[in-house]
């Protein structure tokens, strides 16, 4: 498919009790809009002429490449597009107002991949960076205003780590990076769409400080100018709303059977439980409600047993016969089964934790020669 044109800033409007977001692009001191600081996963030389792969830092947050894909892009749920049609329908998320009615309570977080996911109870929503209100900032890191072909990306070609060959006509990451950030900002106009969804962002620190009701809908006026058209200028990502998290997890423990990749197996794609006996209660739940239905045939068995034309009838003896050795040893397989996929995790654990453990003390000596 053809590229679609330059992506030029997607609003005009100026917020007007954003004043730091104005001043800030007035000063050219973008840093003023990002977060106090940021966890990054990084790559440090060892004394040994080694590596320490993937350290967990915090540092300062800055308007870079590096920070914007961790706060933007979304390639868990880009790998597994093809199968998000298993955890939500292909269409724009429901407004707020749906979301209360529906009892989810609204649960803010800062990752990215957790936006517009919910479970029972919950969904996952990240607030509105206060950046993404700033025509500088847009214009310094994220329009691309060349045909895709002529891109001053590709000056720099892109090679992956174990591959010398730099990527053949490798992707603009400007407009990989506007991609998400546009999908991020028109699921906003998705999910406030009255007033009542603007009070309810506001009282959940949705949106930056400072944006009213009118800036707000003057702005998702701005970004709707063309819709649906649009939304081909969003990461696909956004082609769906809501997803459930249970049904991401399947998808991520298939993938990790299939592949035979051990952490997506036992992991899943967000991890559901904080502790071995919820994780365990979790998963007999459904083994108790079988077991009271066992228990419902048994006795109505036992009460048929006792009439006198069942008493008599063998097939229905036989019946009762398999049914009983089955109500015996069924619950005790699964919850055998049960157990042993719990105890599983104590020794994964177990193994991640003492194998991170000497990596990051590797990592605190290295820090001090």
């Amino acid at each position: 498919m053809a590229a679609p044109g330059p992506f030029p800033v997607p609003f005009q409007i100026k917020i007007p009790k954003l004043h730091d977001v104005e001043e800030a692009g007035v000063n050219q001191n973008l840093a003023e809009l990002m977060p106090a600081s940021s966890r990054f996963k990084e790559t440090f030389p060892d004394l040994n002429g080694q590596q320490h792969l993937d350290m967990d830092v915090i540092k300062r947050a800055e308007d870079t490449i590096k920070f914007l894909e961790k706060e933007l892009e979304v390639p868990r749920l880009n790998k597994i597009h093809d199968h998000l049609w298993l955890a939500g329908r292909p269409m724009p998320p429901r407004p707020l107002n749906y979301q209360v009615a529906a009892s989810r309570a609204i649960t803010v977080t800062e990752d990215i991949h957790l936006h517009l996911v919910w479970e029972s109870g919950r969904i996952f929503l990240k607030p509105l960076p206060r950046y993404l209100l700033s025509s500088a900032f847009w214009i310094k890191n994220l329009v691309c205003q060349q045909p895709r072909d002529n891109c001053p990306c590709f000056t720099n070609p892109i090679v992956q780590p174990g591959n010398p060959v730099p990527i053949a006509n490798p992707p603009c990451r400007r407009r990989d990076l506007y991609r998400c950030a546009y999908g991020l900002l028109l699921s906003y106009t998705a999910l406030i769409q009255y007033e009542s969804d603007y009070h309810l962002a506001k009282d959940q620190h949705l949106l930056p400080d400072g944006v009213e009701w009118q800036s707000w809908r003057k702005l998702s006026w701005e970004l709707l100018e063309h819709s649906p058209q649009n939304t081909v200028r969003v990461n696909k990502r956004y082609q769906f709303g809501e997803l459930r998290v249970g049904r991401l997890n399947k998808i991520h423990h298939a993938r990790g059977l299939l592949r035979f990749r051990l952490v997506e197996l036992m992991r899943g794609y967000k991890f559901e439980f904080a502790t071995y006996a919820q994780q365990l209660e979790d998963y007999l739940a459904p083994i108790l409600a079988a077991t009271a239905y066992i228990l419902l045939v048994l006795t109505a068995m036992q009460v048929g047993l006792g009439t006198d034309t069942l008493r008599e009838s063998l097939p229905f003896q036989r019946a009762s016969y398999g049914f009983t050795v089955f109500s015996i040893f069924a619950p005790l397989i699964l919850v055998a089964i049960v157990t042993f996929t719990v105890l599983l995790f104590v020794p994964f654990n177990y193994r991640s934790t003492k194998t991170y453990l000497e990596k990051r003390m590797a990592f605190y000596a290295d820090l001090g020669h």
